[in-house]
């Protein structure tokens, strides 16, 4: 499209601390952006990545775009309303970081490997998914998850880290598959 040739354009670099796999990702933000961008005629997503810590989880993400140079600024303030982009998160504009974000990160990792067994045979991981999200249902969403060799990580955002914390607490305390479990601020 003429109107998004690069002397029209720059680029931006939206670097998101957030701990989603690719089709979260693409979910929950690229598509977001995709139907802004075709709304407000703004640009476009030229591109978007993942990047793994060495244990294989996901450390952060990122998406490129294409902005008209007319319409940055409107862009930016939009960006600066989406309350799910957490804190940590960075816009890159012409090699210039400004932080951008709200939203506080929690993971919860489910030890999957050093319980009885007979903790796993009786009991769902997915049930317990759910007592999770419910009991987070107004302070955060889990936009992603990860599961690894020896743990499941599930990834909530929202504006309050402690309030999280002591939502699941009595599940964290209670539930058998939580024996061993662990919570991080995500920062």
């Amino acid at each position: 499209m003429k109107q998004f040739e690069s002397d029209n354009t720059v680029e931006v670099i939206l670097e998101l601390n957030a701990r989603l796999q690719p089709m979260h990702r693409g979910e929950i933000f690229e598509d977001m952006f995709e139907e802004m961008f075709e709304r407000f005629g703004i640009g476009e997503i030229t591109g978007a990545g993942t990047f793994q810590m060495a244990t294989g989880e996901v450390e952060k993400c990122d998406i490129s775009m294409s902005v008209l140079k007319n319409k940055l600024n409107p862009f930016i303030s939009l960006l600066k309303r989406i309350d799910i982009i957490p804190k940590g998160s960075k816009l890159i504009i012409n090699g210039e970081e400004t932080p951008i974000g709200t939203a506080q990160g929690m993971a919860i990792y489910i030890n999957g490997t050093e319980l009885d067994e007979e903790v796993y045979k009786n009991n769902d991981i997915n049930q317990l998914i759910e007592q999770l999200d419910k009991a987070l249902e107004n302070i955060a969403q889990r936009l992603s998850h990860w599961e690894g060799p020896t743990e499941t990580a599930l990834y909530y955002y929202g504006k309050d880290y402690i309030a999280m914390k002591k939502a699941i607490l009595p599940i964290t305390k209670k539930h058998p598959l939580c024996q061993k479990c662990r919570t991080e601020k995500i920062v």
